[in-house]
């Protein structure tokens, strides 16, 4: 929702997840467009181009509804130059207007569109964005442009997640700054603000939030600027040419924040011997080569009396063993300024795949004795290459640090939240930590099992709740089984004798091989795409494995169209060893064929003589799979041909028949999963209690790990 403030359009807060829609516009904007619209200019002023638009079109929509009519009527290689120029021009305008320099003219003057066409397609897919994308667009550029650093986007549910952690034990309205030593692109000073812009009575504060951030690059400086003026965040951004702890002449900021939030670059390099003779290390020297605890010191320096601070750092910062560093994390336990540290999952950054952790700092005028460490890392739903916080995951994680803070999270056992969503934890007092040399990795502390995330009380839990619920599933699958035709009466079938016809499956159903591997090869096929493709591997147990890896773009999967899956569709094995075929479900519709596979799929002229359902039983019958088999072992290279599978006979009851037969197998299907999902689930209960009853470990500990021995955490 949007609402008006002059004609400034401000969304309500950043998406966390933005819709599939936007999704699918910003993979084709950032697809065959960026090549198309750039020509010799770099993909960074492209990006340019997007980002302008979507400011002006939160910023100024009536300028932005002028430039995409005159983008409608564009027809010329001239005029569209001239229009990418007014773009720019309107953009420099409207962030001077607030006080900003800019010079976006200037970059989208060196774009070179091969066609008028390419630029109205570009201004027509950012007027139907009808969501807060900046940060999934920025993302994009991320992927297109390779960069390892990750210097734009931080997951906007990780910023949500530390902006309420750092807020947590301030009242509304009670927060009067904010501060982001490596602004990024603004997102944790949009987010803070956000949060802290109500007052007790949930009515927005006569005084708004004082933000600030620094940054060092000139591009994102000026991309963060324009995301904190779409948001109606004030721009105090400065452009540093120093680190964040000295100021351009070398002294340390006087400056104090209430909030500080920030995901600053970090180096995982091996640290150096020497030590920083300058800055404000109220903790240790940090190494020169590593800027790890600078940017925590820095972040403590710049607290208020009653601040609260949330970085990202790398686990290894956690436990290692530079004695520089050692000495560092000595000093911060024995200062009581770690209040929480939560290990978050794999895979949750583009720019990077080191694992990573949220450390919770607190003013030394407020000092803790105790922190909290908790596991995180098996939270969050895959999403392609990457995993996704979820909401209820960002709850989980409050619920269990609110606890904490209470008092209540103090008891031994496994910590379970409101929501029924159980939380690996461990709270260590000052004296455990220096039991495990100071280590604030929150793996030396949690309990886990041998080659599992979480701790023994949190595996065996989850490991009974998961047999609970395979058992209610089969007891409801068995109930089901038992009023099923031909299933429940356990009578003779009274469709033996009957009279069918037999017709060869090309007439029933066109046969589809899949695309060549030219289409659809190595090239084309990224971890970072969105379109599941489906190959031999995947067909498991006549299901699509849940485990579908590889992937295309949203682009390659338009031009492959013709390759689709649709709801009904059969899949077979083309070349490779030939299973059972599967039947394509409403979550696999828009997943494409891989070169290795055949899709069935029933004319429409004769979809009242078969159904998909009983023609995909038949399919899976023993002596059919062994008939292709054999007509697959029948050529050079072992493979089914369309043509070989189109001549196999389908004998044909009639519709009526066809739908009970149908019904019978499927529901012996489901009772088939419901058993053996009974089966792994007691398989994983019996790991969890063999664990817990003959570890010493594990059975008679509820503290840290066996390298960390002095003193017992306590589990949530």
């Amino acid at each position: 929702m949007r609402h008006n403030v002059g004609s400034y359009r401000i969304p309500s807060g950043t998406v966390d997840e933005p819709r599939p829609e936007s999704r699918r516009i910003v993979a084709e904007l950032m697809g065959a467009l960026v090549d198309r619209v750039r020509g010799a200019a770099g993909v960074l002023d492209y990006l340019n181009l997007l980002l302008c638009l979507h400011y002006l079109r939160g910023a100024n929509p009536d300028r932005f509804d002028s430039l995409a009519a005159r983008s409608r009527m564009v027809a010329g290689l001239d005029a569209a130059a001239q229009l990418l120029r007014d773009i720019g021009r309107s953009a420099d305008d409207g962030l001077r207007s607030r006080g900003v320099h800019s010079s976006m003219a200037e970059a989208l003057g060196r774009l070179e569109p091969r066609t008028a066409r390419d630029l109205r397609q570009v201004v027509d897919a950012m007027s139907r964005l009808d969501e807060d994308v900046f940060g999934l667009i920025l993302d994009a550029y991320e992927q297109q442009a390779a960069l390892g650093s990750g210097e734009f986007f931080t997951p906007r549910a990780v910023v949500r997640l530390m902006t309420r952690l750092a807020c947590s034990e301030f009242g509304p309205g009670q927060p009067q700054s904010v501060y982001d030593p490596f602004a990024r692109d603004g997102g944790f000073l949009i987010e803070a603000a956000a949060a802290c812009s109500v007052d007790e009575d949930g009515l927005p504060r006569r005084q708004a939030v004082r933000t600030h951030g620094e940054t060092r690059l000139v591009d994102t400086w000026r991309l963060a600027t324009m995301n904190l003026l779409l948001h109606g965040v004030p721009p105090a951004l400065d452009l540093r040419r120093t680190e964040p702890w000295n100021d351009e002449r070398g002294n340390t900021p006087k400056a104090s924040y209430d909030i500080v939030l920030t995901n600053p670059p970090f180096n995982m390099s091996d640290p150096g011997r020497e030590q920083r003779l300058h800055g404000r290390w109220a903790y240790g020297a940090p190494p020169l080569d590593n800027d790890n605890f600078a940017y925590v010191q820095h972040c403590l320096a710049m607290l208020s009396d009653r601040g609260r601070a949330g970085i990202i750092m790398p686990n290894k910062a956690g436990n290692s063993g530079h004695q520089a560093e050692r000495n560092i994390r000595r000093n911060l336990v024995e200062a009581g300024v770690v209040d929480c540290v939560i290990a978050l999952p794999a895979h949750l950054f583009t720019g990077t795949a080191v694992p990573v952790s949220v450390w919770l700092l607190r003013h030394p005028a407020d000092p803790c004795e105790t922190t909290l460490f908790l596991d995180a890392r098996h939270m969050g739903a895959k999403n392609g290459p990457r995993r996704v916080l979820g909401p209820q995951d960002a709850e989980s994680l409050l619920d269990a640090y609110r606890a904490h803070r209470r008092g209540e999270g103090v008891a031994p056992g496994s910590w379970t939240t409101a929501e029924g969503r159980q939380v690996p934890g461990a709270l260590v007092s000052r004296e455990g930590l220096r039991g495990c040399g100071y280590s604030l990795n929150p793996l030396d502390h949690v309990e886990r099992r041998r080659n599992s995330g979480g701790a023994p009380a949190y595996v065996r839990a989850s490991a009974r709740e998961r047999l609970s619920h395979a058992e209610e599933r089969l007891e409801a699958a068995q109930e089901a089984a038992a009023r099923l035709p031909f299933v429940g009466d356990h009578g003779p079938l009274p469709l033996e004798a009957r009279q069918v016809s037999e017709v060869p499956l090309h007439v029933l159903c066109g046969i589809q091989a899949g695309p060549s591997y030219s289409r659809l090869g190595r090239a084309q096929r990224t971890g970072d795409g969105q379109v599941p493709v489906v190959f031999p591997q995947h067909l498991r147990d006549r299901r699509i494995s849940e485990e579908v890896g590889e992937r295309v773009t949203e682009e390659t999967a338009r031009r492959l169209r013709n390759f689709e899956l649709q709801d009904k569709d059969i899949v077979c094995v083309r070349s490779g060893a030939i299973v059972p075929p599967v039947l394509v479900r409403e979550r696999e519709v828009g997943w494409l064929m891989s070169p290795n596979v055949l899709r069935v799929r029933v004319h429409e002229g004769q979809r009242g003589r078969v159904l998909p359902e009983y023609l995909f039983h038949y399919l899976c019958l023993d002596e059919t799979v062994e008939w292709m088999r054999d007509r697959a072992a029948a050529t050079a290279a072992p493979s089914l041909r369309s043509e070989s599978l189109g001549a196999l006979q389908i004998r044909l009851p009639d519709l009526a028949e066809q739908r009970v037969i149908a019904m019978a197998l499927g529901g012996l299907d489901e009772l088939d999963r419901a058993h053996r999902e009974v089966a792994a689930a007691l398989r994983d209960a019996r790991t969890a209690l063999a664990e817990g009853l003959l570890s010493p470990a594990a059975a008679f500990s509820s503290g840290p790990a066996p390298h960390c021995s002095s003193e017992k955490g306590v589990l949530l």
